[in-house]
């Protein structure tokens, strides 16, 4: 599988060298956008990595670019630690995954493992909920399986897992490898936990990559909903 690195950070372009390259994948680098999308276009990567703050083309821009000339590359951005506001650009583009600098190893696997997934996915993004009982996780309750992509359309199948729903339940959002959400997804979403938080509903969720769990939390998410990490495994190792 052939990655592309997009980085004005020259330390940066060599820790990606190193570990993708140990993990068996076939690594390209580039020091800015235009160098970046000029080897995007002869190598046609599976993966492309970019930092989202470059001099010239940004990471935003260099996103919309390879989306419109490719729209199954999965691209991961690089962006600073806590930059909730370019995240969420990020995801608004349809970004694969973000991944906050200093890159950890735990973060770069998750990334690497979900953007493998969804190349292999069959590239539906409708929102979907799929409400079950559950007695396998939690203490009983009722699973909640949420696929696609969440946007602010997603209100009124949002809205109808809570109802019917009493005071001391237990709600278990499973959401799968391939979930991704926007903008006004994510702010339907708060509204939507705190409202059934209000009502004494408990809410957990699982499924979610090491870098959705941290974009989850920037957003207050774990203030509504218990998170269960999960098991990450290693590309590679």
């Amino acid at each position: 599988m052939k990655i592309l690195v997009i980085d004005d950070e020259k330390p940066t372009l060599s820790m990606f060298r190193l570990f993708l390259a140990a993990y068996g994948y076939e690594v390209h680098t580039a020091s800015d956008g235009e160098e970046g999308l000029a080897l995007f276009n002869t190598l046609r990567p599976d993966i492309v990595f970019t930092d989202i703050r470059m001099p010239g083309m940004d990471g935003l821009e260099v996103l919309g670019r390879i989306r419109r000339a490719d729209p199954d590359c999965q691209v991961i951005i690089i962006t600073g630690h806590g930059d909730m506001n370019r995240a969420l650009d990020a995801m608004d583009m349809d970004a694969s995954d973000f991944i906050n600098k200093p890159v950890e190893r735990q973060a770069l696997n998750s990334a690497l493992l979900r953007a493998e997934k969804r190349s292999l996915g069959d590239g539906n993004k409708a929102f979907g909920l799929a409400l079950e009982t559950d007695s396998r996780f939690a203490s009983g309750g009722n699973l909640c399986r949420v696929t696609g992509r969440l946007t602010g359309e997603g209100q009124a199948a949002l809205g109808r897992v809570f109802e019917g729903m009493a005071r001391g339940e237990v709600l278990v959002m499973d959401f799968d490898p391939e979930f991704s959400i926007d903008r006004s997804g994510m702010a339907l979403l708060t509204a939507v936990l705190q409202r059934a938080v209000e009502k004494g509903i408990h809410l957990e969720m699982k499924g979610l990559g090491f870098n959705y769990i941290r974009f989850f939390e920037m957003a207050g998410i774990h203030k509504f909903a218990k998170i269960h990490p999960a098991d990450v495994q290693e590309p590679g190792l």
